[in-house]
This record gives C-alpha cells, structure tokens and sequence, in this order.
C-alpha cells in the first residue's frame, strides 16, 4: 500500500506541473546542475590540469555546487575564484611534492584522493565545533573556510596542510592498517565528546585554564583533542602533526609535560620538576609506532618526509625574520629560557645559569625557577630571574628585574648593564648571588635569529640570541 500511494502521488505531482504550464510560458532559467552551470575554460581551469589533472588524475573543482557538500543544509559560501590557484599551489608543493621527492610520482597518482571541492567559508556543527575539512572513502576531500587563506600567513598554511596530511593518513591507514598495539596505548581515554576541549571549557583564571586544557589531550597522551575522538583520527593526528609541526614542535610538546597542583608544577625540594612521565611515554610510543609503520608498510623514511614537509613550507611560506618580529610592539616581546623545558642550549649559558642557581641557593635557601628576556622599549631589555622558596612543593615566586640598555642594528644587539642596578627590592636582594647570569648578557653583542640550525624545524618556535664573538654561546627560548 505504501508503494502505491507513492506512485500515485507522483503521478499527481506530474499532472499538476503539466497542467500549469502552458505553451506560453517560457523557462529562462536553467537549473544549476542540470546543464544551467556550464562556462568557459579560465586560465585557472588550464592550472588546476596542468599540475593536478594531467599528473595525478585529480579533479579540482571550484564552481558552486551544493551536491557537493556532505552536509547540504549547511550555510557554506562559494571560494573566491582568485584563492584557488593559491590554495591549491601551497597544497601541491607542500604535500604533493615532499612525497613525490620520497617516493616518486608513481605513489601519489595511486594514492591520492581523485577529486577536490573548495568552498569559502567554514562548516558549523550542532555541537559548537567548525568543520575545516572531511574525507570520502579516501576518493574526495573538500576543504572550507579558503576565503580567508594567504599564503604569507604560514599558521593558515599549517591548517590546511594538517588537514592533508590527516586525510591521506586515513588512505595509508585503510590500505595497510597500523598495527593494533597502537590503539592500546590510550585505550580508556577516547571520547565521543572530544570537542567539549577547549580554552576557556575549564576555568575562568586563563593561566589555570590553559594548564586543564592542556592536561586534557596532551597530558593523557593525545596530540590534539581530536585525536581523542577515536583511534584511527588518533593515529592519522599523530601522523600529520609530526609533518606539518615537525620534530621540535612534537618535542616540545613532550618536554613540557609535567605533573601540575593547580597552576603550580610541582617541584622537589632543589627545585626540580615532576615530569608527567606517562603522558610523556605514551606520546613517544606512538611516534615510535608511527615512524615504524611508514617505514616498514611503505618504505617511508618519517624523518626524511618531515625534513622535505618543513624545508617546503618555509620555502613557499617563509617566516620573517626574528628581529621583525621581536620588540616592544611587535608580535613578540619576551623569550622565556626554561632548562627544564629545553633541550640544547649552549654549555657557556648553562654554566652561567647554574652557577648563578647554586649561588642562590648557597647565599639565600632560594632557587631560579626560569628567566626571560623582556624587550620593554625600543632601548632597554630587562632580565627577569624568577625565583622560588625550595620548601615550597608549588606555589607562586618572586621575579627580579635587572635592566639593560640596548644599542646596535635590527638584529646585532649590544645589551650594557644599566647603571644604577638593581630596579627593584627583590633585585636588590639576590644581585649577588645571581651576577653569573646577569653577566652573561652584560656588555655582550648578540645576534638576534631563529635557532634552526641548532634545533632544525624549531623556527617560529624557539628564538636566540648568538654571542657574536662566541657562536659557541647562545640561549635560546620560547616566544
């Protein structure tokens, strides 16, 4: 009876569409996707087969076309037809390309998805969520939110490339699955409602609700809260962040784990940090198992993919360098310099730090925590020594700031021990113990750079300043 009643509702439907036109009326509109969205060949169109279709048998399609969204009801936007060549250029020659160079053009053409659509704006979920990306049966991705893409802006770059690089993780993961030990590492901790982390989801100090986010996928052992979602977007996460961070950003991830009470790290009586040592073991266990399974499913060096991804993306999306972006009213003001939390800084700094923290132990019971260089002014750089009281588990330091003055080009500083010292009682206080350090920088001339070339893939992560007469002797933090 259904069957019926569908048919005979149709055939109404028809009936009623037939009777109410007549031979006078005109359809001057043709329906998009019924032959209405035909159009010329544009110098884009010659592009897109040039370095898509004709190598790889990849369709690019860019014309509206709601069909082709997964999700039609949403209120997705057209991508600006002057963002496709960009969009897809940087999509090329910083995916395409680094697997090309590893393992030629032949993989690719095999595995790559066939078809891309681009639309201009983001997807937004029920749940509260953006829809960046999505996947179909390794064949099609789409990717939102293009209208807003330059490619000098290298973090926007990062995005994009993420989502390629999680999404032909899925493809190597549905050919050859990855081992099952992986999903055992972090078995109890996925969760449906992974989008539940976010800033701002867990306290309203910042300081302290950044420490819970945190906590919530990086300190149970996940590199995104995504990764949370399930075990397959949990190994392509893994997978894509080692090549679109690179290897000084997923390590620095792991050196920054500890166990913390509050906003506070907790601390042993010489002022030493409790690592998180499980969240750390279960992050590298699953670079070890990825690193493994490229290399021993399809003979792809993790290493070199990552070296060629990041050499990639700085050459087609180059970072300023540090002494653009450093200073007083600029984009960064500060390097935090933690050695508990960085691997690699020069033995001449390190000496100077610790000798500067036995003598405050010695003279006072007290002990640096961290330092950081605050460039407060086009001329003066302070000093800041955090320090803290070794009988205190966790809880809140004193800081002392020393000022310097500073003289010299954009990126050759030349920092002189402003006179009188020091600006403050807590200064005051521990001068003497801490000259060590203070003398590191006193009357020194440094070059401002990125670090690079003693943490590789580390640039706009890690900024230095290199003793000039000394390129032994440098430190280096966080921006």
């Amino acid at each position: 009876m259904k069957k019926n009643f569908k048919n005979i509702f149709f055939l109404m439907l028809v009936s009623s569409m037939i009777l109410g036109c007549s031979d006078k009326d005109k359809l001057t509109s043709d329906i998009v996707g019924l032959g209405g969205d035909t159009w010329a060949k544009t110098e884009v169109d010659d592009w897109i087969s040039k370095n898509f279709t004709t190598p790889y048998n990849i369709e690019v399609k860019y014309k509206w076309d709601r069909s082709e969204l997964p999700e039609i009801y949403k209120n997705v936007i057209p991508v600006k037809e002057s963002l496709v060549i960009p969009v897809m250029d940087i999509i090329k020659k910083t995916w395409i390309d680094p697997y090309v160079g590893i393992m030629g053009e032949n993989f690719m053409k095999k595995y790559t998805q066939k078809q891309f659509f681009l639309a201009g704006s983001p997807s937004y979920n029920s749940n509260g969520t953006i829809t960046l990306g999505t996947a179909e049966a390794g064949r099609k991705i789409v990717l939102l939110n293009l209208n807003t893409f330059d490619p000098d802006n290298q973090p926007a770059v990062r995005e994009i490339l993420h989502t390629m690089h999680h999404e032909f993780g899925h493809v190597l993961n549905q050919n050859i699955a990855v081992t099952p030990d992986y999903q055992r590492i972090t078995p109890s901790d996925y969760t449906a409602t992974w989008f539940n982390i976010f800033r701002g989801a867990y306290s309203s100090n910042a300081a302290l609700d950044k420490i819970m986010y945190e906590a919530d996928f990086w300190g149970k052992g996940f590199v995104t809260p995504y990764a949370r979602s399930n075990k397959d977007d949990d190994f392509v996460e893994t997978l894509s962040t080692l090549l679109e961070g690179g290897e000084a950003y997923f390590n620095n991830i792991v050196n920054n784990l500890f166990v913390y009470e509050g906003q506070y790290i907790k601390r042993n009586g010489k002022g030493i940090y409790e690592q998180n040592t499980d969240a750390r073991n279960k992050l590298l266990k699953k670079k070890a198992i990825v690193t493994s399974y490229m290399k021993n499913e399809w003979g792809i060096s993790l290493v070199d993919l990552q070296i060629k991804t990041q050499e990639a993306i700085e050459a087609n999306s180059p970072t300023p360098p540090l002494n653009e972006l450093l200073g007083a009213a600029k984009p960064y003001s500060s390097i935090a310099v933690n050695p508990q939390k960085l691997t690699g800084l020069s033995s001449n700094f390190l000496t100077a730090y610790n000798n500067a923290n036995v003598g405050l132990q010695a003279n006072m019971g007290l002990y640096i925590d961290n330092i950081s260089l605050i460039f407060s002014t086009a001329n003066r750089v302070i000093l800041r020594v955090n320090f803290m009281d070794p009988t205190v588990a966790v809880g809140a330091g004193y800081n002392a700031d020393f000022h310097y003055t500073i003289s010299g080009s954009n990126d050759n500083i030349t920092l002189t021990y402003t006179n009188p010292q020091p600006t403050n009682a807590n200064a005051r206080a521990i001068e003497a113990s801490v000259f060590p350090i203070v003398n590191y920088f006193a009357n020194q001339t440094f070059i401002l750079k990125w670090v690079d070339d003693i943490i590789p893939q580390s640039k706009g992560l890690f900024g230095g300043l290199v003793n000039k007469n000394d390129p032994e002797s440098y430190v280096f933090g966080t921006l």
